[in-house]
C-alpha cells in the first residue's frame, strides 16, 4: 500500500506541477491562425450540420471541433479554447505518469520535453487529442492478447482516427499490429472470438468515418495527393533528415525559433549541414529500430507507422515539425508496447549480438533524447514568453485602442489576417475569394492572382464607407500613392514569419454629381 500510495502521490505532483507550468506558459502564449482558425469554424456554425460545411476544405477530422462545439455556445472568447486545450495536455501527462512502463526519471523528462510541454501543450490544435488517445490505447494494451479487451481498444482507434490525418495513420498501424499479432504469434485462438471481429468492425466504421470527412471537395486547392513529385529523390532525403530535429528538436535561440534547428548554428556551409542531418538521422532510424526489434510485435508497429507517416507526408501534406513530432511519439508507443513482451532469440548469432547492442544503448539513449527534449521545451517556452508568438493579438488590441474595430475590414492575405478577425470576433473582407467572413475557405474561387487592391477599391465602393486594410507584407509604393492608401501603423516582432501587419487606411470618395 506505501509502495501504490507513494506512485500515486508522484503522479499527483507532477501532473500539478506540469498543469500551472502549462497554464503559465498558455496564458503568455498569442495565438496564431491555425489555432484560431478550428476556434472561428466551430464558433460561426449555428448546428452541428452547419460545422460540417464550415470543415468541408480544411481535410480535418472533427473530434477536436466537437469538443470546442459546447464551449463555443458558452463564451466567444478563444481564451476558452486554451483552457480546454490545456486540460487534454495535463490528462495526457497523467496518464503517461500513471501508466508508462518507465522509470521516473524518464517520465519526467518527457512529459517537460518539447513536444508534449510546448508543441503539443502551449500551442493549442487537434494534435494533442490524439496524442493522449495513443497513450490510453497503450496502457490498455496489455501483455496477454488472449485476454485483451477489444472493444474498448477498438473505441480508442475510432477516436484516434476523427483526431487528424496523422493520428489516423497511427491508429491504422496499430489495428494492423493488434490484427496481425495471432499471425505473428502463431497462435489463432483470438479469431474465435465474435468480440474480436466486432471490435474490426468498430474500427473499420471509424476509419471510413475519418476518410470521408477528410476527402476534399472537388473544387478544394489543397491536400491533393501526388504520388511523383518532381523532386522525387530531394523530398525521400527531406523525409528521412527530419528524424534528426524530431528527436533533438532544440531550436535557435532567435524571434523566429519555431521549427527551427541548433545543428544549423554549425559554422558549415549549408549543404553540409543538409548531409550531416541525413547521416544523423538514417543512425537514428536503424537505432530506434534495433532497439525493439528483437520483440516483433511492437517492432513490427513502428515500422507500420514510420512507413504510414513517411507515406503520407511524401504522398499527400509534407508538414512541419508538429506532423514530423509523429515519427517520434510512435518510438515511444512502441516502447511502452514493448514493455509487455521478451526479447525473442534468432538462429544466428551474430543477429543477436548485433541487435543486442541497441538494446543496451536503449536507457542512455532514452536519457539524452528525453534530456535534450527538456531543454528544447525550456527554451521553446522561454522565447515565446520573450517574443510574440503571432502578431495577430497585437493588431487587434491596437485596432480595438483606437477605435477602429467598427469600420469595414479587408483583410490580406486572407490565411494570415484571420487571426486578426478571430480576436476582433469581426467578418473581414478577403479580397482574393472576394468573400465577407472569418476562417479561410480553400476552394477554387479563391485566387492568389487576384489585383487585391482594385478589389478592395471595388468593396468600399459597394459599402460606401472607409475601409481599413490589414496586410501581412505592404504594398508596393506606386500602389500606395495610386490608391491613396494612408500609413497607420506596423506591427512586427512575430515568431510566425508572415503574422506581422501592416494597416492602411482607404479612404471612400464620393463620386461627384
Amino acid at each position: 500500500m506505501e509502495k501504490i500510495s507513494s506512485d500515486l502521490k508522484f503522479v499527483l505532483i507532477c501532473t500539478i506541477v506540469f498543469f500551472i507550468l502549462t497554464l503559465f506558459n498558455i496564458l503568455h502564449h498569442e495565438m496564431w491562425r491555425d489555432e484560431l482558425e478550428a476556434w472561428m469554424i466551430v464558433r460561426d456554425a449555428v448546428s452541428i450540420q452547419a460545422l460540417i460545411e464550415n470543415l468541408q476544405y480544411q481535410g480535418h477530422t472533427m473530434l477536436w471541433h466537437l469538443i470546442l462545439y459546447p464551449v463555443t455556445k458558452i463564451t466567444r472568447n478563444p481564451a476558452a479554447m486554451q483552457m480546454s486545450h490545456l486540460l487534454i495536455a495535463t490528462l495526457t501527462a497523467f496518464v503517461f505518469l500513471k501508466f508508462a512502463p518507465f522509470s521516473r526519471l524518464l517520465k519526467v523528462l518527457f512529459i517537460f520535453g518539447y513536444f508534449p510541454f510546448f508543441e503539443f501543450a502551449s500551442i493549442s490544435r487537434n494534435y494533442a487529442i490524439g496524442i493522449l488517445l495513443l497513450f490510453i490505447f497503450c496502457a490498455c494494451f496489455g501483455r496477454d492478447f488472449k485476454s485483451r479487451n477489444y472493444i474498448i481498444l477498438s473505441l480508442v482507434l475510432l477516436l484516434m482516427c476523427q483526431c487528424n490525418a496523422l493520428s489516423t495513420v497511427l491508429a491504422i498501424a496499430l489495428a494492423a499490429t493488434v490484427f496481425l499479432e495471432p499471425v505473428l504469434v502463431r497462435d489463432f485462438s483470438v479469431y474465435k472470438s465474435r468480440q474480436f471481429y466486432v471490435s474490426v468492425l468498430i474500427f473499420l466504421a471509424g476509419l471510413i468515418l475519418s476518410i470521408v470527412q477528410m476527402i476534399p471537395p472537388a473544387d478544394s486547392l489543397v491536400y491533393k495527393p501526388k504520388l511523383i513529385p518532381f523532386d522525387m529523390s530531394g523530398k525521400v532525403v527531406d523525409q528521412i533528415s527530419a528524424l534528426w530535429n524530431v528527436f533533438f528538436p532544440v531550436p535557435r535561440i532567435e524571434l523566429t525559433f519555431w521549427g527551427s534547428n541548433f545543428i544549423t548554428y554549425l559554422p558549415l556551409k549549408e549543404y553540409t549541414v543538409s548531409a550531416l542531418r541525413f547521416v544523423a538521422s538514417l543512425w537514428l532510424l536503424l537505432l530506434t529500430t534495433g532497439i525493439i526489434f528483437r520483440k516483433k510485435i511492437p517492432a513490427f508497429y513502428y515500422i507500420a507507422a514510420i512507413a504510414g507517416v513517411t507515406a503520407f507526408s511524401y504522398i499527400f501534406y509534407e508538414g512541419y515539425l508538429r506532423h514530423k513530432a509523429h515519427y517520434y511519439f510512435a518510438f515511444i508507443s512502441a516502447l511502452w508496447i514493448s514493455a509487455y513482451y521478451r526479447n525473442e532469440e534468432f538462429k544466428s548469432r551474430f543477429f543477436n549480438r548485433f541487435f543486442s547492442f541497441f538494446e543496451k544503448t536503449k536507457s542512455y539513449f532514452l536519457f539524452v533524447v528525453l534530456s535534450l527534449g527538456v531543454i528544447a521545451g525550456l527554451i521553446a517556452n522561454s522565447l515565446d514568453y520573450r517574443y510574440p508568438f503571432s502578431a495577430c493579438k497585437a493588431a487587434a488590441a491596437f485596432i480595438k485602442q483606437n477605435n477602429l474595430q467598427n469600420m469595414h475590414i479587408a483583410g490580406h492575405m486572407d490565411y494570415t489576417s484571420s487571426g486578426v478577425s478571430a480576436y476582433l470576433d469581426k467578418p473581414f473582407y478577403y479580397p482574393i475569394s472576394d468573400r465577407t467572413g472569418t476562417f479561410t475557405v480553400w476552394n477554387s474561387k479563391r485566387s492568389e492572382k487576384t489585383d487585391v487592391l482594385k478589389a478592395i477599391k471595388k468593396y468600399r465602393d459597394s459599402v460606401k464607407a472607409d475601409v481599413l486594410l490589414v496586410f501581412n507584407d505592404p504594398p508596393k509604393m506606386n500602389k500606395i500613392l495610386q490608391y491613396r492608401l494612408i500609413p497607420v501603423t506596423k506591427i512586427m516582432q512575430s515568431t510566425v514569419r508572415d503574422e506581422n501587419f501592416f494597416l492602411y487606411l482607404m479612404r471612400y470618395e464620393k463620386e461627384p454629381v
